[in-house]
């Protein structure tokens, strides 16, 4: 194909009900996104100096208790001999060395770095309550002020869903997506909502929050909001006291919204634990030499077997994110299409041709896709090209539904390449795109080397993730990834380096047949040798 201190998530069930009721006693608490963190470490913002232009470092912070663990990796950087944590801004000179990690006898080595020590309770506390005011600096010889720095981010969502009949006895479902965070030490934080109900129309004069059997709101996250498609999204401040309080006992809560379909009553939502699937390319277009190509989504409710079939049907919340990579000041709003569906226990629901299927035809192009549902759902996707009309069939490629735990912060994608005219020694040709996607509220950036059938570094480059921004170019070429190359690259492998976990994955075409093959990356430790951090 070509072509926080925390943050939360919820999907909730819409139901319409006379009054506010009771929740089940059962629920699943949040855990708390204040304990794992993130950073990508640029040239840039270095105080009283430059820093290295091509240089690049990723790190891990996690923190247990009083406990933390760093990690890191590093491109392009030589003769690495301190790595600390400073609070303040990048670039400020009035930002304090709070820690440093490295010792004489562990430091850097072959470009990765890891330590576990013990900091202060005090120092904990503040980097939980607001990460961002704090950043790492990697020093070298050449760059004794610092060669690359970067703040912190809360590393994950945490995810609380579920799905109900839609209003006016619609046979479809809808669901409702709430983004919390990430916390800037103040004591508000900021709440991003998506609301998809089939058949919502006409003004909905107050989402609200309620203790759940409650008659008084909490508080009024939204008023006078208008439906688009069924479809409505904002943003608000929450207090951070309230949504801690949500994360720790999801299930007491509720959400109720009402407007002028509920004369007699409101629609309640009740909060629960969710979990996430991510397909990270799917979409339909027409690309090369008469290809064209579409995407056939299954997913699979892998619930118990013997618990009755009533309580066992999971739902699914489904975000489109187009391909483009574009700044939003929401990550929600960024979904440019949402659905909503059930899938009864241990039933898969396939879906052919997703853009008509679930989208009714509004997608032309690709994008990535996200899954969010309480219930234990699996996914995967096939991509292939329909030649369905000139008598040819379909033929493709497999992808693997992904969870958030299986994106990289570093890996390698390995056997591309583009080869022309049937020069290789099958004589084969083909070509490759290389995509990513960023499954976090957060901007990341990514460093990338390729290195060719002799392990030589034949290219570089770094670019910036948007939030959830799905990013698919040419391998090569003067409109690909690394547009200093072109022609036959042969089989070649390109390491990535990010500052947050991302998906990564490569296409290889037959220029002739149009047939693919879909590559995902290894996690191989990254250690390219001279050019590397030592």
């Amino acid at each position: 194909m070509k072509k926080g201190g925390f943050i939360a998530v919820f999907a909730v069930a819409l139901l319409i009900v006379p009054a506010m009721m009771a929740q089940s006693a059962t629920c699943t608490a949040v855990t708390p996104a204040n304990s794992a963190f993130n950073a990508a470490l640029l040239g840039s913002g270095i105080s009283g100096a430059s820093g290295s232009p091509n240089g690049f470092a990723n790190v891990s912070l996690s923190l247990n208790g009083n406990t933390a663990t760093v990690t890191a990796s590093s491109l392009g950087l030589n003769n690495i001999n301190g790595i600390s944590l400073f609070q303040g801004q990048p670039g400020s000179p009035s930002a304090m060395l709070v820690q440093t990690f490295s010792t004489s006898t562990n430091n850097f080595q072959n470009g990765q770095f890891s330590t576990t020590m013990t900091l202060s309770p005090a120092l904990v506390s503040q980097i939980r309550a607001n990460p961002g005011n704090f950043f790492f600096v990697v020093t070298t010889p050449d760059f004794p002020n610092g060669a690359v720095a970067g703040a912190l981010l809360p590393t994950s969502q945490q995810l609380i869903g579920g799905v109900a009949p839609a209003i006016s006895g619609s046979t479809q479902v809808g669901a409702f997506l709430i983004n919390v965070g990430p916390s800037n030490g103040s004591a508000t934080v900021p709440l991003n909502f998506d609301i998809t109900v089939p058949n919502l129309a006409g003004t909905v004069n107050s989402l609200q929050l309620f203790q759940s059997g409650g008659i008084t709101p909490l508080m009024t996250i939204g008023t006078n909001l208008t439906p688009v498609n069924g479809r409505i999204v904002g943003t608000t401040q929450i207090d951070a006291t309230l949504a801690q309080q949500i994360l720790a006992n999801p299930c007491s809560f509720t959400l109720s919204f009402n407007g002028v379909q509920f004369p007699n009553g409101q629609a309640v939502a009740a909060l629960a634990a969710s979990n996430e699937v991510f397909l990270p390319v799917v979409g339909s277009v027409a690309g090369a030499n008469g290809t064209n190509f579409m995407t056939d989504l299954s997913i699979f409710n892998n619930s118990p077997i013997g618990v009755a079939a009533s309580s066992a049907t999971a739902n699914a919340f489904l975000q489109f994110f187009p391909s483009g990579n574009t700044p939003s000041p929401s990550s929600l709003i960024s979904a440019q299409n949402v659905s909503a569906l059930n899938i009864p226990a241990r039933g898969t629901t396939t879906l052919r041709d997703v853009n008509n299927s679930i989208f009714g035809g509004a997608i032309n192009g690709i994008g990535a896709l996200r899954i969010t549902s309480s219930g234990n759902i699996l996914a995967n996707a096939r991509i292939y090209n329909n030649q369905i009309a000139n008598g040819r069939g379909t033929f493709g490629q497999f992808e693997p539904g992904m969870f958030r735990g299986q994106a990289l912060q570093q890996g390698v994608l390995v056997g591309v390449g583009n080869v022309t005219g049937g020069t290789a020694a099958n004589g084969q040709s083909f070509h490759t795109n290389v995509g990513f996607f960023n499954p976090n509220a957060t901007a990341t950036t990514v460093a990338l080397e390729m290195r060719d059938t002799n392990g030589n570094a034949v290219a570089t480059q770094m670019i910036t993730l948007q939030p959830f921004g799905q990013l698919q170019e040419p391998l090569d070429g003067s409109t690909g990834l690394f547009s200093s190359l072109n022609g036959d690259t042969g089989s070649s492998s390109v390491f990535f380096l990010s500052g947050s976990p991302i998906f990564a994955y490569a296409s290889v075409v037959d220029n002739v047949s149009g047939d693919a093959s879909f590559v995902t990356p290894s996690a191989t430790p990254i250690n390219p040798g001279n050019t590397t951090g030592q």
